[in-house]
């Protein structure tokens, strides 16, 4: 893969809601993630898994953000969106949607998991579960905990007063969080490539 970076082609491709459009404000957080790898960044709020997004003028969904940067990268697309996604059925759908599309431009998924916390609790404890089962299942996604990793962040100013959205520490910390479990992939592949 080392030819595909001397070419100037990303090796990873961030997808994320409102959540990650932190990334379009917090300059050190892009640079720590290009740093590691060239990113390509696809943030937008409001954006939903496999539907238009929940404001008229975001079109895209992350599924059409992903085919429409088919061949831009190389190793992993990271997806960061769901807080607007129905839970159930629809975001089981969502997720194998997507996994499959990635599988067929032969990229690996990091899926970050949501923040169990205040009007979401709910529903993103039951999307984080279902990502927990279809994880053993699916053999090109991989789970990234956000909520695990970011417990107790909040007197550390991480978030906006929602305890979901990222202030430039939780955009640095989430950053970190993305070029970890992204490195870990990597080496999975390359590994396999050699094998």
């Amino acid at each position: 893969m080392v030819g595909d970076e001397s070419a100037g082609r990303a090796r990873v491709l961030i997808i994320g809601d409102s959540v990650f459009d932190a990334f379009d404000h917090v300059e050190s957080a892009r640079e720590l993630l290009d740093s590691q790898q060239k990113t390509i960044f696809a943030v937008q709020g409001c954006q939903k898994l496999v539907e238009p997004g929940c404001f008229a003028w975001v079109k895209l969904s992350a599924l059409d953000q992903l085919k429409k940067n088919a061949g831009r990268f190389s190793d992993v697309v990271v997806i960061g969106t769901g807080y607007n996604d129905r839970i159930g059925v629809p975001f089981r759908q969502a997720v194998l949607a997507i996994t499959q599309e990635a599988a067929r431009q032969g990229v690996d998924v990091v899926w970050i998991t949501y923040r169990q916390v205040r009007h979401v609790r709910g529903k993103a404890t039951t999307m984080n579960k279902q990502l927990g089962k279809l994880d053993s299942k699916i053999e090109n996604l991989h789970i990234a905990d956000w909520n695990s990793f970011s417990v107790g962040k909040e007197k550390s100013g991480w978030f906006r007063g929602d305890r979901i959205h990222l202030v430039t520490p939780g955009a640095v910390g989430l950053a970190q969080l993305i070029n970890q479990s992204v490195a870990e992939v990597v080496a999975k592949r390359e590994l396999a490539e050699v094998g």
